[in-house]
This record gives structure tokens, sequence and C-alpha cells, in this order.
């Protein structure tokens, strides 16, 4: 049992080797022998003074036994005698250069002693001897994380692992890939190592420290549960759990985390955390309580003379917090937390020059906290400088993205720069964490609508309507996105709600009369604009949609009496058309097959009733029509379907007689007629046809009948000519 070495048993070994060692057969080396087996047994118990008694007898009775040396070199070292150590590891390289064991253990005080060189070539030199030694991996993988290079220290590790699976290499492995940023490696080999010791506090806390570090809060207290069910008397561990719970927000179970450490190790430190919740909670009172216990033990404690005055300044009382601040910094320049809430509290008093200062400060000193950086980011968006606030808001997102009013503030900045998209993506990110965010849905609206996104804008107003349904800019602003929706109905009956709550409202009639004359309700529209010039006379808008809107009434009655006389010529192109009656003058001599011919052949396409009349040069006289109020004048080319004149000087031309037009009317012209029939004056006149506007009286006189007149002859009195005779 005394040569056994192993630990566990660290008892019985030194208990038999004290029975050798009293039993007085051995003397000179077998003696040294066993004191220092004794020795080591005392070691693993880690009972040192006793260890280094025995090792000393062993190098007295047996000089040249190497690993009494060793030995006694590891408990110098466990002493934290360094030079102790070496000069033992130095005797026994001395003594046997080929074992690696001394020059591992060398390498490790020379580590320990920064002394990185001399470590590398003692680890070399033992892989050299033995390239199968796990301890000289496991060392030399140490030696490269301190000097962070953590792929070799990985691959050393590795190659430990492979030769020898122990815990402390899957511990060694894991800070290595920890550290490297291989968080996922790292909590595997934990989790090998919990699994060889699931009491490991270290393997435990290791693990829940990566938890909270991915911001995992509840894996990291369930690794936190498991190492208090190892040991329930951790004060440290409750601590660490308190804070995992006041990251999740849950306060109360933090503090009773916090009781339970000072009901096992009362100290200051705790007290400050557990003030710091309360306040955190709203229980200013007992964090007042708290700091000022703090105090009473430590009258300089910067951190409690900080929580202190955030208490007070939680009440306003900027009388004694102010003070308390000020001592906060004068005792720690660098207590970045008494920088910050000072500078709170400089901001809440407008003194903006002195809590920019203090922000800086805060900042500069590496603060982890989101308010600083918030805080700056307003100061700087006041002075209008955008994207030093847009920087300071990224920051504070990136340290703390629970809260919603920080993406509401960097969307009204992105929004500024006419960065649309960002700020809705900032606002998406708000709303998701207020829902019921009024100012959030009013501004996303907007964007939406400005985007031309009428549907989502819609959406937001009605949530924001929903929620106050007497916002009168909701109401304005889903109004206006109906009318760009073509959704004229539902956009009056919005404007109809604005009217009501407030009568007197101009922009909402005019926005109503828009929907109105939208959807083509003119009457409507002009009275609605009229009503909002009785409210606002400056409304040019409204004047000018006056004025639209009759523009837009004359057109409709002239297309309206467009149409009818359009209509009225369809009709009389449906009627047959009678034969033509023969002149009693016309030459008797005309063949009738011609006439015949002329009958049966197809009538001429007829132009549009407002267009033109026909050619003096026709053998009839057209019927009198009724012409619409206002035409515009139109000139047209005599018919060149009209047959020829006959040449016989019998035939007599008649010549139609219209009513005397009203001075400065259009007048109809005439062709010129023949020398023999015409004056002078009228030969000269050129043929034109121009269309007039009939006085109101035209309609009820009476078409008189022409007259036809030659030399020598009696007057003969012939019948108007007929619409179709002038036309077939």
């Amino acid at each position: 049992m005394c040569a056994t070495q192993t630990e566990s048993l660290a008892d019985q070994r030194i208990a038999a080797c004290s029975a050798i060692l009293k039993s007085g057969r051995l003397r000179g080396e077998p003696l040294g022998v066993a004191y220092s087996l004794r020795g080591l047994a005392y070691l693993d118990r880690s009972d040192v003074p006793h260890a280094i008694a025995d090792f000393n007898q062993a190098v007295a009775l047996a000089p040249e036994f190497v690993p009494a040396y060793q030995n006694r070199g590891n408990a110098w070292y466990a002493r934290g005698n360094f030079g102790e150590a070496i000069a033992d590891y130095d005797t026994a390289i001395r003594l046997d250069p080929q074992s690696p064991s001394a020059y591992i253990n060398r390498a490790a005080v020379r580590r320990e002693l920064s002394y990185t060189e001399g470590a590398m070539q003692d680890y070399q030199k033992a892989l050299a001897l033995d390239p199968n030694r796990a301890t000289a991996y496991s060392g030399r993988g140490q030696l490269y994380m301190r000097q962070k290079d953590y792929a070799h220290a990985i691959a050393d590790f590795d190659r430990a692992l492979e030769l020898d699976r122990s815990l402390g290499n899957f511990m060694l492995r894991a800070q290595a890939r920890q550290a490297s940023g291989d968080s996922r490696g790292a909590l595997a080999d934990y989790a090998d190592a919990s699994r060889l010791d699931p009491k490991n506090v270290a393997a435990l806390t290791a693990e829940a420290g990566i938890w909270r570090k991915q911001g995992d809060n509840d894996k990291a207290i369930a690794a936190y549960d498991r190492v208090i069910s190892a040991n329930e008397r951790s004060p440290a561990t409750y601590k660490l759990r308190a804070e995992a719970y006041a990251a999740k927000g849950e306060r109360a179970n933090a503090i009773a985390d916090i009781d339970r450490a000072l009901k096992y190790a009362w100290s200051t430190d705790l007290l400050r955390v557990r003030g710091a919740l309360r306040l955190d909670s709203g229980d200013i009172s007992g964090a007042i309580n708290d700091a000022s216990v703090v105090l009473k033990s430590a009258p300089d404690s910067a951190a409690a003379l900080s929580l202190r005055g955030a208490a007070y300044a939680r009440k306003r009382d900027y009388a004694r917090a102010l003070p308390d601040f000020d001592k906060a910094i004068a005792i720690d320049a660098n207590d970045a937390s008494a920088y910050a809430e000072r500078g709170q509290i400089y901001f809440a008093k407008n003194d903006t020059a002195r809590a920019l200062a203090d922000f800086n400060r805060t900042i500069e000193l590496g603060t982890v906290s989101a308010a600083p950086y918030r805080a700056r980011a307003m100061i700087e968006k006041a002075n209008g400088d955008t994207d030093k606030a847009l920087g300071d808001l990224d920051q504070a997102i990136k340290r703390d993205p629970r809260p919603a009013d920080v993406y509401l503030l960097r969307a009204d900045l992105h929004k500024k720069k006419g960065e649309n998209d960002l700020a809705l993506a900032d606002l998406d990110a708000a709303l998701s964490r207020t829902p019921d965010d009024a100012g959030g849905l009013m501004a996303r609206a907007q964007l939406r609508q400005a985007k031309g996104d009428m549907d989502g804008a819609i959406a937001d107003y009605d949530a924001t309507i929903k929620r106050a349904p007497n916002n009168v800019d909701a109401l304005r602003g889903r109004g206006a996105a109906l009318l760009a929706a073509k959704s004229y109905a539902r956009a009056a009956d919005v404007f109809d709600a604005l009217i009501r709550l407030n009568p007197k409202n101009a922009q909402a009639y005019y926005q109503r009369g828009q929907a109105y004359e939208l959807s083509d309700d003119l009457g409507r529209a002009a009275a609605d604009y009229k009503a909002a010039l009785s409210h606002d006379r400056r409304m040019q808008d409204a004047r000018q949609a006056l004025v639209r809107i009759a523009a837009a009434e004359r057109a409709q009655k002239r297309a309206g009496i467009r149409d009818v006389k359009t209509e009225a010529a369809a009709k009389i192109d449906a009627k047959p058309s009678p034969a033509p009656v023969a002149n009693k003058v016309a030459n008797k001599s005309a063949d009738a097959d011609g006439k015949d011919a002329a009958r049966s052949a197809p009538a001429v396409q007829k132009p549009d009733v407002t267009a033109s009349l026909p050619s003096k040069d026709a053998k009839t006289t057209p019927q009198e029509t009724k012409a619409p109020r206002e035409q515009p004048k139109v000139e047209q080319k005599a018919s060149s379907k009209i047959a020829a004149l006959p040449s016989s000087k019998a035939e007599i031309k008649p010549i139609v007689r219209e009513p005397e037009l009203r001075r400065g009317s259009p007048r109809k012209a005439e062709k010129s007629a023949p020398p023999n029939a015409r004056t002078h004056k009228e030969q000269k006149k050129p043929a034109r046809v121009v269309e007039r506007k009939k006085p109101a009286h035209a309609e009820t006189r009476k078409t008189y009948a022409t007259t036809y007149r030659r030399a020598g002859s009696p007057v003969l009195s012939r019948r108007g000519a007929r619409f179709t005779d002038i036309w077939n």
C-alpha cells in the first residue's frame, strides 16, 4: 500500500508508510525511498509542510534518488516557492537527463514565471524524449494559450486528449475554444467534463457563463441550478444566478438569490448589488438603505455613493444626488457609472454642455450600459449632428436591444436623412416590442404612404384610430391614403368624421370636396370647396378647385348638347328619304332613266350635323333646322357631289332666304349667284358656310316661301327646300 500512488488512497498510504518507517527494518537509501513515498502521499492530500519534511529526509538518506528531488520540487511549486522548485528540477535533470518528467515540471514553473522561451525549450525536450507524454502537450498548449496562439493550443490539447481523455484536458481545450470564439466547441468540451464529473463546479459555471454571453439566460440559470445542487452554500453562484435573473428582468428572483448569498457570506459587494436591483425594481427607499449600510462600513466606497446618488436622482432630489456623485468621482475618477448618472442629472436640468462631457467620459471608460449612448445621441440630434447620433444609437441597441424607444429615435433620424427603408425597419422593430405605440404606428403609416404602400398605411392608421378614435392626424392621414387608393366613398366618410369633430375644419371640407370631385359629384364638391373658403378665405387650393369645377360643368354641358344633336341626326338618318321633287322650270328633256338611277344610288354618308351646310348650287333649298346654342365656327367647301347646273337660261336658281341675324353674330356665307340674278357686291362674296348661334326667337319664325323672278315674268312662289332635297 505504501508504494501505491492512487490519490484517493492517500490516508491509507500514509498509514502504511508510517508503519514501515516505525518498524526500524530499513536503513540508508531504502529508508530514504520510504520517506519519499510517504511525502508523496502527504502531497496528494495537500499536506505540503509534512510532504516537504519527508522529502528532505529522503534526499538526505538517498541523495541519488531522482523522484525525491522532483516531488520536493512539486511541493515547493505548490507552496509558491518557485526558486527552490527550479533548483530541485535542475538537480533531477542533472541526475537523469533522459527523464521527460523533470523537463515538464521545470517548464511549468518557467511558464508561471513568464520565462516563455525556457519553458518552450523544456516542453520541446520532453516531447523529444517521449512524444506520447500527454502532460507535455497539455503544458505546451497552455503556453500557447498565454501567447493567444489558440490554433496551436487547440492542436496540442487535441493530441493530449488522444493520449489522455481526462477532465483537465477537456477543460483546457474548452477554455482555448471559448477564447478563440468557438462557443459551440467549448460547450461540448464543458459537457464532456461534466459527464466525467457531474459535480464539477468549474465546468458547470463555465458552461453557464457561455450561455449568458450568448444571451440565453434560461440555459445559464439551468446550469447554475446544477452548480447549486452540487454546492448549495456557494455565495458566488447565487450572485451569478441573480445576475442572470436580472438580465431576464426577473428582479424579484434576483433579489432573493442575493439574500441567500448574504445568508452564507455577508459582504458590502452583495449589499451594493442588492441595492442596485432594488433601484431597478423601483424600490428607491430600499436602494438608499442598502447604500447607506455599505457607506457605514466603507465611507469611501465610490460604488455605494454612486448607488445612493442614483436613488436620489430617481426621486428628483438633485440637491442630494449631485454631491454623492461628485464625491464618488473624486474618490474614483474611473467610476463610469458615477459619470453616467451625473450626466443624466445635467441632461435633465438642460445643462447639455456638462451632460455631454460626462457622457463622453463614461464612454471613454468603456461602459457597457446603453443609457449613456442613448442620452448622448439625443444631445447630438438636438445639435443637428445626425451621423454621430445614429452611431451612438447603433451602440445603444448593440448593448441593449430590448427597449423600443431607441428604435423609434433611430427611425426618426433615418427618415430625416431620406433613408426610408432603414426607418421602416426600425419602426417594425419598435412596434414588435410595443405594438400599441400610437406614435410608432403613425410614423410607419406616413412612411408607407410616402412609398405608395396605401394598404399598409391604411392598416396602420386603422390601428391608431382603434386605440384613439378622435386622433385627428390619423383620420386625416387615413383619408388622404384612401383618396390615393381611389376609395373615394370611404375617404368621404373619414372627412365626415373630421368635420363632426371640428365643424370649422377648412382642410377637412377641402379634402372631402376632393373625394366628391374625383367621384364626379361636382355639385357636392363645389359646396365643400365653398364651405372650406368660408372658414379660411386664404385657401387658394379651394378657389382653384371651384374654377376647375366651373370649367368642368361647362364642358359637361357642351358635351351634352353635342350628344343631343348627334342623337337627332341619327334619328333623321334612320328615316327613308323621299324622292326629290322635279323643278317646274327644269329642263323637260332630262333623261328619265338617269333620274331612276339617281334615286336608286346609295346616299352620301352624313357628316356631323354641326359640321356644314350644303352649297347654293344644290337643286333644292334646305329646311331650317334647330341649331345648338353654342357651336364653334366651321368652314367647309361645297360638296363636289352636287350635280352640274343645266345650261338653259330658262332654269332659275333658287335663293334660300335666312332670318335676319343680330349684329355681331356670325353669318352664313352664300356662294356667288350668276350675274343676271345677283348684285355686284354679292358676286364678289366668297363661297363659305359658317355655323352660327341662332337667336332664341329664331325657332318661332315662319318659314317664308322663296320667290323666283325673271325679267318680264310674273312672281312665282315656291315651297322651302326640304332637308332630304339637299343631300339626295
